[in-house]
């Protein structure tokens, strides 16, 4: 009878835990205040003890198995041992686990628009780049990837470029101008 127990507690483990790990390091984005970590319950009466690398702060759920954490004030890149959990057991053995540890890489992209214009209200539409490739273009005489002077009119735009990449959502803009065609009355003969 115990054969088959263990072997369903095994695949209770390897199916429900899998589910659960990150990949190491794991990504947040730039200004991320609430990101949770867990780990699986180990039943009642254990205690977590969560330590997370400066300048990372724990919102809230020290001691559980799962916690919150504000990257906000961390810079991009990777931290190495960001977050490392301990599990201590019940009275009255107290026995602690060994360390999970796990690495943070706080993205953060800078989209660039490649500067265009200034225009006429009679010109063609133009095609709009941006770095990283792969974002959307929005604002007044944008459609898809291109600029229109005949759709927006004259005056100043503000176009905004949208980039998401790991969940992760940077934006950039510029401004383009389009100027008045002068419009001229008919020759007259005096």
């Amino acid at each position: 009878m115990k054969k088959p127990i263990l072997i369903l507690f095994l695949m209770l483990l390897s199916f429900g835990l899998s589910a659960q790990v990150t990949t190491n390091p794991d990504t947040v984005c730039m200004g991320a205040t609430s990101e949770m970590y867990q780990v699986p319950s180990l039943g009642e009466g254990y205690t977590y003890t969560w330590t997370v690398a400066a300048p990372g702060t724990i919102n809230s759920g020290q001691g559980t198995n799962q916690i919150f954490v504000n990257w906000s004030a961390a810079p991009a890149g990777l931290i190495n041992n960001a977050i490392t959990v301990t599990a201590t057991g019940p009275a009255p053995t107290f026995c602690t686990s060994a360390p999970i540890t796990i690495n943070v890489f706080v993205l953060n992209i800078a989209p660039n628009i490649t500067a265009v214009g200034p225009f006429c209200e009679d010109d063609a539409c133009v095609t709009l780049v941006a770095t990283p490739a792969g974002g959307t273009f929005t604002g007044t005489g944008v459609t898809g990837n291109q600029f229109c002077p005949a759709t927006s009119g004259d005056g100043t735009f503000t176009i905004t470029y949208t980039y998401t990449l790991e969940g992760c959502t940077y934006t950039g803009t510029t401004t383009i101008t389009v100027n008045p065609v002068p419009v001229l009355t008919p020759i007259q003969h005096n």
